[in-house]
């Protein structure tokens, strides 16, 4: 498929195409499996006081600008990584990766959006899950790129998912909003959006459940989540060439007796719905374990 993005538009769903909430690539399945490790979703139901109806859909910010940073370190910390950083004095991962597709599909949990996913920041590879996922929800990847060379990078990031969080309240009828981001920086956000009658759920790489300057209504519509809790599930990591962590064992594979269709993917796959996490090694081939 092309993995062309659309503009800063929130255009309605692509006429024709299915909703199952099964991630999926070109070439194998991507199936999220269920799982005990806790959550916070918003709950289903109407709010009393607010002046528009509450709906069950869902809205989704994704600032990518340093998901992938942050996360090599909150997951290096988890793994016991041995790469070790003076400057922040932690280790991390330089290996991670991230399957946004498989982040999208676990945060939904089977909830239908109501508009485009808007991600700003760096654009997800165009091997993701993430684009035939989207896809196959009858949408497309709202992205607003990001000019690493430029000055005051940061604060066009935080300004344009800002205005597309208050563009969405304006328009749409409240329902739940959820913002995925390395840090807490969209919490002014999140406040306005839960005064205007929304629901907010927030998905960061740092433990911050943030509670300030609310009322007891607004913090019952407030749901934080830590997804370091949840890295199993769109995370994995991935050397090169004949490269090895030395504290890791080895696995190798033959192929030649299996069926056809059988492959890495489908070894990477079983890692996914075990709820592990996967160390591959890409060789010029394909993935080799």
């Amino acid at each position: 498929m092309s993995n062309k993005i659309s503009s800063t538009s929130h255009s309605n769903k692509v006429s024709g195409a299915s909703h199952s909430n099964n991630v999926s690539s070109t070439s194998f399945s991507n199936n999220i499996s269920s799982t005990s490790l806790s959550y916070k979703i918003a709950p289903k139901g109407n709010l009393p006081g607010t002046a528009r109806p509450f709906t069950k859909l869902v809205s989704v910010f994704i600032d990518n600008s340093t998901i992938l940073y942050e996360g090599q370190y909150t997951v290096g910390r988890i793994v016991h990584a041995s790469a070790y950083d003076r400057r922040r004095r932690s280790v991390y991962l330089d290996e991670l990766k991230i399957d946004y597709g498989r982040l999208l599909s676990r945060v939904l949990r089977g909830r239908e959006m109501s508009n485009n996913p808007t991600i700003v920041g760096i654009q997800p590879p165009k091997i993701d899950s993430l684009w035939n996922y989207v896809q196959s929800l009858g949408y497309k990847v709202t992205f607003h790129a990001i000019n690493k060379e430029k000055k005051g990078s940061i604060t066009f990031i935080n300004s344009t998912l800002t205005i597309a969080g208050m563009n969405t309240i304006q328009e749409k009828d409240p329902g739940t909003m959820i913002i995925i981001s390395s840090d807490d920086s969209y919490n002014p956000l999140a406040k306005e959006a839960i005064k205007r009658g929304w629901k907010v759920e927030t998905w960061f790489w740092i433990k911050s459940d943030y509670r300030d300057d609310l009322t007891a209504n607004e913090k019952s519509r407030y749901f934080y989540n830590y997804l370091g809790s949840q890295y199993r599930y769109f995370t994995y990591a991935c050397t090169e060439g004949d490269y090895h962590p030395r504290n890791k064992f080895i696995l190798e594979i033959d192929y030649s007796d299996t069926p056809e269709k059988f492959n890495d993917k489908n070894i990477m796959e079983l890692h996914f719905m075990s709820e592990l996490f996967g160390w591959w090694n890409r060789d010029k081939i394909g993935f080799g374990i």
